[in-house]
């Protein structure tokens, strides 16, 4: 069987934290089938400076076959076409794609545009399509009465939706979607990777001092991830309490700023972003994972935070 992916949620050349989760979930899919990967990004003009521009339209990414067609988007406005321009932008190289190897399955991940992007494929090509959803894009994208009847109507053209908690599918269900369309299935942690290690040799790894207490932060720097809660607490804890932030983010500037306004630079350490195979370290070295999101499902670093503690 060949299965076309098409997802937003995919590492790239500038970007190699981006959907980690669906990187470790294809490359264990690939054991099992032919697998391509669509990961559309946004269309940025040439001279502007974006990351994006620097990332190659076809690359391999650990042997799996990843393409980045550019889509057309107008930031914060207008997202009721972004299903629509994502097609547009991917149709001729999926018929390209479909010419030289036909695909049997499309395998699509976050419900909008992506997911509708993709049912509209689905349509053109008519093979099965299957649909993932992770949280936010129900949670909160539902929350729009046209992103939700676009969502809905891809979802009902899908032969399955795969949702990765009971609460998640309640979701689905909610925006009318038939509970026989819908399946759990939780996000998979590579148990090799993520285990019991001994803290203090984890800690000397990573340099941290061992008698002190240590606080830790995954995740992006954005708004709804809440990190600013985090420093503000920073403020009141004692002060053997360390805390360690993980992640890139446009907050990073303004953020270092509290933290040097609040008098805590000693305490609060921005590291930036990690390699996916050093995260087991810092969560065996923390005392405390910390994640004040003010809008979340099951994140992945809960699932492997299970199986270490």
């Amino acid at each position: 069987m060949n299965v076309l992916a098409i997802t937003n949620l995919f590492p790239n050349a500038q970007q190699p934290g981006r959907g980690v989760f669906n990187k470790q979930q294809f490359l264990q899919l690939k054991k099992l089938c032919g697998l391509r990967v669509i990961a559309p990004l946004p269309w940025t003009p040439p001279l502007t400076g974006s990351v994006y521009n620097q990332v190659p339209y076809d690359d391999d990414l650990e042997g799996i076959e990843v393409y980045h067609p550019r889509h057309f988007v107008t930031p914060k406005i207008g997202r009721r076409f972004y299903g629509q321009w994502m097609y547009l932008a991917i149709k001729p190289l999926v018929q390209r794609l479909y010419s030289d190897d036909p695909f049997d399955l499309i395998y699509a991940t976050w419900g909008y545009p992506d997911c509708y992007a993709a049912s509209l494929v689905r349509e053109y090509f008519g093979v099965p399509l299957v649909s993932r959803v992770h949280g936010t894009d129900i949670n909160v994208g539902a929350g729009h009465a046209v992103r939700r009847a676009l969502m809905l109507k891809a979802f009902r053209a899908s032969h399955m939706v795969v949702a990765n908690s009971p609460g998640l599918k309640s979701g689905l269900q909610d925006m009318g979607l038939a509970e026989e369309k819908i399946a759990v299935i939780p996000n998979g942690v590579d148990t090799g990777r993520f285990k019991p290690m001994d803290k203090a040799e984890c800690r000397a790894r990573l340099q941290l001092d061992p008698d002190r207490r240590h606080v830790l932060f995954i995740g992006n720097l954005v708004e709804i991830k809440g990190p600013g809660y985090l420093v503000d607490a920073a403020a009141r804890l004692p002060g053997e309490i360390m805390v360690h932030m993980i992640g890139p983010g446009g907050l990073h500037s303004a953020l270092k700023q509290k933290v040097r306004g609040l008098g805590v630079e000693g305490r609060v350490v921005f590291h930036g972003r990690k390699e996916h195979g050093e995260i087991p370290l810092w969560l065996n070295a923390a005392d405390v994972l910390c994640l004040p999101s003010l809008n979340e499902g099951c994140p992945n670093v809960v699932l492997e935070l299970s199986l270490i503690h």
